[in-house]
């Protein structure tokens, strides 16, 4: 029985074997923590609104509000996501 095994020996890719730009997975990494803090930030005034006292249709006036103001926060973070998810989307075809 021959016990003389051949393995393929892992290669790192090289630069030139790069399909997309390195810096694509930073950006994307960096956009996602900062919606992630922008919608942390929206949850923590959204719960103290809910919490707090005061007149019901002033307190869902003030969360209609909050709620648009977050979107616009977000806007450009989701413009530079999808950005982003065109360059990649671009390398492959």
């Amino acid at each position: 029985m021959p016990t003389d095994v051949q393995h393929l020996r892992f290669q790192e890719p090289s630069h030139t074997d790069r399909v997309y730009s390195p810096d694509i997975l930073p950006r994307l990494q960096s956009l996602l923590a900062d919606l992630a803090d922008i919608d942390l930030t929206y949850e923590k005034a959204h719960t103290a609104i809910e919490r707090g006292l005061g007149e019901e249709s002033l307190r869902r006036r003030t969360i209609a509000q909050l709620w648009q103001d977050h979107q616009d926060r977000r806007a450009p973070y989701v413009a530079a996501l999808e950005e982003l998810q065109a360059q990649v989307r671009d390398c492959f075809e």
